[in-house]
């Protein structure tokens, strides 16, 4: 029986692994994955001829592995490089003999009796369909399963009908001439719409791209870059991430002046106002019938808010000229599709479109896990999303004191564009700095980390801090014992915070796209180390980058008296 199981072999799982076994050489540990490679959302199987990440050269790494390849003129990472670094990270550190192929999670409980995890799994190949474990670590992340719609009726389709994330398999036939492919339909405001109606009016195919009419359902789009560099670099500095109201440094003086002063709030509100103005106008958003159609209802101060998808990057240069042309091949339609019958796509606007390929770019299921699946009681222990009328009801009572200390420390969200909530039947993770369950913290029961619950452009850096807190926690050296409350308390402002901060998306899902150096601060404190990795002027106006944090797992181990080789 191996001493630890990560279920999952994608950028958290990987790195997890690998911080884990560099604290703890001498521990048996075991990935399971359910595909035939590692990588998860960046695999080899899923990664796309032409994918370029939201990332910068520099900022998807690890800070002791460096990712090698060539960027895109604009400074991008391209997808087939993150997939290939991911095989090599894994190569380097001797994780892929560790690591169970084909191996699906069907349900995760636990032994009463000897408290070891029992882990029930579905093999494709000949194997043991049980295995067993001391400590478990989720690395599922929230990219596992993706979703479509159920509402809409598909009788006897004569189409390739598919989800993003099976772009790869279908690529061929999109971008060229084979089968006939000739209208492609494509349903979704996601980044990876974005991407599908430019790789589709790229190749020469016509385009109809449908959005719901909800103003909301379009990702707000960032410019590729800002002040001549990759516009994400921005999001890796203090005074940028100063400039978004944040649970994590709600205490600092920085933040009460900025969210909690009139004086502050104006200076927030002028920012995001004059940024997303300045995006409008260099996007050209109002010059075309399809740029007037993807801009998001989200007010004045645009980016600053989400709708129900996260916020991306145009990181494809010459995807402006497709959108806008006056012979365009795309053509926007904001409305609903009722059904999809033989060749036909019926909108509730009552049009119909004629369609050889359809691709759903409707993101991802965000709350199956395979943990507690069939343990209710176990669920609520283990903080995994349940059904509403199971929930506790003590935990309405804290919820309800979080709306209330959230508005009144950033009275700006209190204050949202208008919007449709959507209606949730399961609880959010409830889970002590997005890695922990208060319940068994709180007990001693150092045997569960959950790590990648939340959507972030700071992979490279969350995931190895991550990993280190979890390598930490699991070793018993984060004590947690009797602080059930204070940890139950904090979920729940998290919480709040995340639905006022990004509206729907933050009630899908953790979301931490401009308030990560706070987050990555907390941890960093927990593990009794040095926040502040650069230091004086740098420190406010340099860009953080995973090199920063180089050596970071020697010291804590030094400190802790720890191999950590």
């Amino acid at each position: 029986m191996p001493k630890v199981i990560i279920v999952g072999a994608g950028w958290f799982g990987l790195i997890t692994a690998k911080t884990y076994l560099q604290v703890n050489p001498t521990h048996t540990l075991l990935l399971l994955e359910s595909s035939t490679t590692i990588g998860g959302t960046w695999s080899q199987d899923r990664v796309y001829d032409g994918l370029v990440t939201h990332n910068a050269m520099g900022a998807l790494e690890t800070s002791d592995t460096p990712l090698e390849g060539t960027p895109t003129a604009e400074g991008y990472i391209r997808g087939e490089d993150v997939a290939n670094y991911l095989v090599q990270f894994a190569e380097k550190y001797n994780l892929l003999s560790r690591i169970v192929f084909e191996a699906s999670v069907d349900s995760i409980d636990r032994d009463v009796n000897t408290e070891e995890w029992i882990l029930k799994l579905a093999r494709k190949s000949e194997g043991e369909d049980e295995v067993r474990c001391e400590k478990l670590i989720m690395a599922t992340g929230l990219t596992s399963m993706p979703f479509t719609p159920t509402d809409i009726h598909i009788m006897d389709p004569k189409m390739t009908i598919f989800h993003s994330a099976e772009w790869k398999k279908w690529q061929e036939i999109l971008q060229t001439d084979k089968q006939g492919v000739e209208r492609v339909t494509i349903y979704g405001g996601s980044k990876s719409a974005f991407d599908a109606a430019y790789m589709c009016a790229a190749a020469g195919k016509k385009v109809d791209w449908i959005i719901r009419e909800s103003g909301q359902s379009v990702s707000s789009m960032f410019s590729a870059k800002a002040l001549g560099r990759a516009s994400p670099l921005m999001a890796s500095k203090r005074l940028f991430n100063a400039l978004s109201p944040c649970i994590y440094n709600s205490e600092t003086m920085t933040s009460r002046f900025l969210h909690g002063t009139s004086v502050g709030r104006w200076i927030v509100k002028t920012y995001w106002k004059t940024l997303n103005n300045i995006i409008m106008k260099k996007h050209g958003m109002y010059t075309s019938e399809n740029g007037r159609k993807l801009v998001p209802e989200l007010g004045e101060m645009g980016g600053f808010w989400s709708g129900s998808t996260p916020t991306g990057v145009i990181s494809q240069p010459d995807f402006l000229t497709h959108l806008h042309a006056s012979n365009s091949l795309i053509t926007i339609h904001r409305t609903s599709i009722t059904s999809i019958e033989g060749t036909t796509i019926r909108l509730a606007n009552g049009a119909s479109l004629l369609s050889d390929a359809h691709i759903w770019c409707t993101g991802w299921v965000r709350d199956t896990t395979p943990l507690a699946r069939d343990n209710p009681e176990l669920a609520l222990r283990v903080g995994v999303p349940v059904p509403k009328e199971g929930s506790p009801e003590h935990w309405e009572t804290l919820e309800s004191a979080a709306e209330d200390k959230i508005k009144s420390l950033f009275p700006l969200l209190s204050t949202p564009p208008p919007y449709k909530p959507i209606q949730r039947s399961n609880t959010p993770y409830r889970v002590y700095r997005l890695l922990v369950p208060p319940a068994m913290a709180d007990a001693g029961d150092h045997t569960l980390v959950f790590v990648g619950l939340m959507h972030t452009p700071a992979t490279g850096m969350i995931a190895e801090l991550q990993a280190l807190w979890a390598t930490a926690y699991l070793d018993g050296r984060i004590p947690l014992e009797g602080k059930k409350r204070e940890m139950e308390r904090e979920v729940a402002e998290v919480n709040v915070w995340m639905k006022r901060r990004y509206l729907n998306l933050g009630e899908k899902c953790a979301n931490v796209t401009f308030e990560f150096m706070p987050y990555l601060d907390t941890l960093v404190g927990d593990l009794g180390l040095n926040r502040r990795r650069k230091g004086g002027v740098r420190e406010w106006f340099g860009t953080y980058s995973p090199r920063d944090y180089r050596g970071i797992i020697p010291e804590w181990a030094r400190k802790n008296e720890k191999v950590g080789r």
